[in-house]
């Protein structure tokens, strides 16, 4: 569907635009009177006794017309004194980000936007989704464990990607060599579940038990070595039929919806840890999935409308603002949640052996940009350091993913502005642009069209660029102290939230309204009072307006947000990289349930990343404990790196 909305939010022009100097916009208010008379037969609206009276409300966001009477007036035997308004006209005003929030709330996805060179009216193109990911704390985190709900809309996904996206002729491919094949991964999820499912339980597993000699852990090895690898289970001369892997996997999740329907999943604190585990580790191994898809040429896009990226970049060209530098101040914050991997003590959530125990760091103060390394920050690097090497997210090749998704005909822009290091600046060619493109499931993007994405790279490229930028990479303890600064600003903002509301459908003569709420989610069929008493937002941030749980299947520009600070998960749809090299902190205990999660990692090449990519599930993207890691030198991550500095 094509939906058309008025963003411009300067009360002034909105004002003056339904308040016209000739009168034309009064004039057909006034029309309405003649209308309703027409209706009734009668002239029972005599235009001398009325004025037309509008207004911008600034708190709501939106302006409004009324017809007001100038005199005592009875109409049908009902009395409208004077100066008393009948309301005719409530005209919203959406920004982009209120749009975003709208389209959510409603179920659907934006595949494109259309806009003006001001940036004030746009048209979107939005389809429905197969699965949606709710973004506010209270909805995607409700319980502990995740409800029957949220394991169909996982299940959802899990199945667009790999019985959509994959062609069946390439299963048995792998798309990175350092990883297993993709049928790996449609064994592994539900082999992995049934273990976790028959330890809870009864101990009885699903068969084929035979499954579990080849599915219970995938490969992961050295970059520099992969001879070098974590112990994993044996890969087999021949890995089973798809068809016998789905029947599988289908009494598995068959197995699931018993547990919730007798109601165990609620009540069983061991089930519930082994199921909160699973679906963790399916959402984890989904992003995995879909970046080794990104590496093949052979990717099916996930169905629905192609975004129109040339349009998208336009738009971003014309909102883009400089990457400014923010104080934060010195504060103590606290790393990791107290869960002890028990079965009894009070309700909590869970989380992973790296995000245990709880301890406070103090952070001193340091500056840090408001927004992440981009794809044209980066290609400036890349060519005035004379590098040949481009990240892995990107290619030189004509095509990819089947054929280029746009003309390769880029937005009109000044891309020679920014001053990145000593004062000297230089303009990023066309000739540097030209022959290059961003990987996306829906083929190659021209390099032009995705300059204001956040870039993907490793964390030796991205260091090496933000060194040249006269900055380095955040800390774990800074980047957290980042999101914890920006948790702080938007409560203190929160005294301005959008007041916005929506007028009583059965009102005529007032303005009062009724608050707007979006829909809500399904949660738990039955929870304990001391459950309904846990606040998610303590340990889970609201994620509105990031690019996290399949909101785009791509990143998102991020250079309008120069001017406002970043905070957990706002990145555009990349997770960030910390310079923090995986170790042993204090207090560290491997889990009983996965004793090699992140043990096995403590070789010192592997660093921290935090937040989400637009793949990543809410429960994990806006969790302020959950720590990933990768390689530093590992090429496939989706992650990118903003800059920070010494005071």
């Amino acid at each position: 569907m094509l939906i058309g909305v008025d963003a411009c939010q300067d009360k002034d022009k909105v004002f003056h635009a339904y308040n016209d100097r000739e009168g034309t916009t009064h004039a057909f208010v006034r029309n309405g009177l003649a209308h309703a008379n027409v209706i009734l037969g009668k002239e029972a609206f005599k235009q001398q006794d009325w004025e037309i009276i509008g207004e911008y409300d600034e708190a709501a966001g939106r302006h409004q017309a009324f017809y007001s009477a100038v005199r005592d007036i009875d109409i049908e035997g009902v009395l409208i004194r004077a100066g008393e308004r009948v309301r005719v006209e409530e005209s919203y005003k959406y920004s982009l980000c209120q749009s975003s929030q709208l389209w959510e709330d409603a179920g659907l996805a934006p595949r494109a936007i259309f806009g003006n060179s001001a940036g004030d009216y746009h048209l979107h193109m939005l389809s429905t989704s197969k699965f949606m990911f709710p973004l506010k704390a209270e909805q995607y985190a409700a319980q502990p464990v995740p409800s029957s709900a949220e394991f169909e809309q996982l299940w959802a996904s899990w199945d667009l990607v790999t019985r959509h996206m994959i062609p069946v002729d390439d299963l048995l491919s792998k798309p990175i060599k350092l990883r297993n094949c993709c049928l790996f991964y449609l064994g592994h999820i539900p082999t992995f579940l049934d273990i976790h499912l028959a330890r809870a339980t009864d101990g009885t597993p699903t068969e084929p038990c035979s499954y579990r000699n080849i599915f219970e852990r995938g490969i992961d090895p050295d970059v520099d070595n992969p001879e070098n690898c974590h112990a994993h289970s044996e890969i087999p001369d021949t890995w089973p039929l798809v068809e016998e892997i789905v029947d599988f996997q289908n009494r598995v999740r068959s197995r699931v919806r018993s547990l919730y329907k007798n109601n165990k999943a609620e009540t069983d604190r061991k089930l519930g840890r082994a199921l909160w585990l699973s679906f963790e580790h399916e959402v984890m191994h989904l992003e995995t999935l879909l970046y080794m898809l990104l590496q093949s040429d052979r990717t099916r896009p996930p169905p629905g409308v192609t975004p129109d990226f040339e349009s998208l970049a336009r738009q971003a060209a014309i909102q883009s603002v400089p990457n400014q530098w923010f104080r934060i101040p010195a504060q103590r914050i606290t790393l990791g949640l107290d869960d002890s991997e028990n079965d009894f003590g009070p309700a909590r959530y869970y989380g992973w052996d790296n995000e245990k125990p709880p301890r406070q760091v103090d952070v001193p103060t340091f500056d840090a940009k408001a927004r992440p390394i981009t794809n044209e920050d980066y290609a400036r690097y890349l060519e005035q350091t004379q590098k040949d090497s481009v990240p892995a997210s990107w290619t030189t090749k004509s095509t990819g993913n089947g054929k280029p998704v746009s003309n390769g005909t880029g937005p009109k822009r000044d891309i020679g502005g920014n001053v990145y290091i000593k004062g000297h600046s230089e303009r990023l060619t066309d000739v540097y642009l030209r022959g290059k493109a961003v990987k996306t499931v829906y083929g190659l993007v021209p390099l032009e069209n995705a300059l204001d994405w956040p870039v993907m790279a490793s964390y030796d490229e991205l260091a090496g660029c933000a060194n040249w930028m006269d900055g380095r990479i955040p800390t774990i303890e800074e980047a957290r102290s980042i999101y914890t600064f920006v948790d702080r600003l938007k409560r203190d903002e929160s005294g301005n939230v959008d007041g916005r509301t929506i007028s009583a459908v059965n009102g005529h003569l007032v303005n009062d309204g009724v608050e707007e709420s979006p829909p809500s989610h399904p949660s738990h069929q039955s929870i304990s009072n001391t459950e309904q008493s846990l606040n998610p937002h303590q340990l889970f941030a609201d994620l509105e307006n990031c690019n996290v749980g399949f909101k785009h299947f791509h990143p998102i520009p991020v250079t309008q947000h120069g001017g406002k600070l970043s905070g957990q998960g706002e990145l555009g749809g990349v997770w960030e990289w910390t310079s923090s090299v995986l170790e042993k902190h204090q207090g560290f205990k491997a889990m009983e349930l996965y004793p090699g999660y992140t043990e096995d990692f403590f070789d010192g090449k592997h660093n921290i990343i935090l937040g989400g990519s637009w793949a990543t599930h809410p429960r994990i993207a806006g969790r302020k404990t959950f720590v990933n890691w990768y390689q530093r030198n590992y090429p496939y991550v989706w992650a990118g790196a903003r800059l920070v500095r010494d005071i």
